[in-house]
């Protein structure tokens, strides 16, 4: 008996590093969605969250992006408080954008949350800026809005576009990539004015969401998932990762996605290899998680974030033509 169990643990250490070493990967992941929730991940052993009280974080009710204001239009409205979309996570406090336009904080060690802070107007990405303030994209009115969260106010905004959505900096700071969402622009901005000095357009980016930067800040992959052509009519596009060189600000590869990987968000790993790509598969109404590598273009797994837990707990989505969307990406590394 005493053999077999060492046997048993033997064989359990093994197969959990395996699996360690297959995704190469240590840390955690909070992947917004529409819910209103956010879904958690260990990238160690990149398990489909299944526990609905332990695999995910509750900030708000549902809501979707497409309804209320959108790039200044009006749509029809059905949620007022909105789901969550974006986070951006600063020690283990997570910032939580919301499309009302909320900002919501959720401390990860005590499971406390804070009470809302009327921000903006419809929240799309959320990320730390170079400065610590964070920087909320608003799809309603087209600002980033700049958030201090020592002082927990709001301390700026900056008319950018229509519906922006995702922002990154280069390593010095000279520039700033925002990306444009119904307008499917990327705009380069002289961070020291604060003035747009080019917008980038493609015919493979008609409806994008956010963006991140390469590691070592050569290049910005934007997340061109193309569920609208221009004009917001039916997309015939597939998703694409549209990477732009910092040094030229051109387009420099196409990366076309499978259909069940609408790209809305990505992050790359600290040592560059691997890109976190958060997806939305209309086709089997999940979200996903995909990592790539970064070298290759190929998509070495993808694990279900949303099904995986809503078809065993009996939940199912009313908004959103039952497609459960997922939305930004915040990680927590491990040292």
């Amino acid at each position: 008996m005493v053999v077999l169990a060492v046997i048993a643990l033997v064989v359990g250490i093994m197969t959990k590093t395996s699996v360690e070493a297959a995704s190469g990967l240590a840390g955690t992941a909070y992947v917004a969605g529409h819910g209103g929730h956010l879904a958690i991940i260990d990238l160690a052993t990149l398990k489909p969250p299944t526990d609905i009280e332990k695999d995910r974080v509750v900030i708000t009710e549902a809501g979707s992006e497409m309804e209320g204001k959108i790039a200044g239009m009006d749509f029809a409205a059905v949620k007022k408080a909105g789901g969550s979309h974006g986070s951006t996570l600063i020690g283990k406090t997570l910032y939580v954008g919301l499309l009302n336009g909320n900002v919501v904080t959720y401390d990860l060690a005590t499971g406390k949350k804070s009470a809302p802070m009327q921000v903006g107007k419809k929240f799309c990405g959320a990320i730390t800026g170079p400065d610590g303030n964070i920087y909320f994209e608003d799809m309603a009115d087209g600002h980033v809005y700049v958030f201090d969260p020592k002082g927990m106010k709001t301390v700026d905004s900056m008319p950018v576009g229509a519906a922006v959505c995702g922002i990154g900096w280069t390593k010095n700071s000279d520039k700033a990539y925002v990306s444009d969402m119904p307008l499917g622009k990327v705009y380069v901005i002289d961070w020291k004015t604060k003035k747009t000095i080019k917008e980038i357009t493609d015919p493979d980016m008609t409806f994008i969401h956010q963006l991140s930067m390469t590691p070592d800040g050569s290049q910005v992959w934007v997340a061109a998932a193309n569920e609208f052509d221009p004009g917001l009519k039916p997309g015939t596009h597939h998703p694409y990762l549209i990477v732009i060189d910092t040094k030229t600000d051109k387009i420099v590869d196409r990366i076309e996605m499978p259909d069940t990987i609408r790209t809305h968000d990505l992050e790359f790993s600290r040592d560059g290899k691997t890109a976190l790509v958060t997806g939305r598969d209309y086709v089997h109404k999940d979200g996903v998680l995909a990592l790539m590598d970064v070298k290759t273009h190929k998509v070495e797994k993808t694990v279900s974030l949303c099904v995986s837990c809503h078809q065993p707990n009996g939940v199912q989505v009313t908004i959103d033509d039952g497609a459960p969307l997922l939305c930004g990406l915040a990680i927590d590394w491990k040292k």
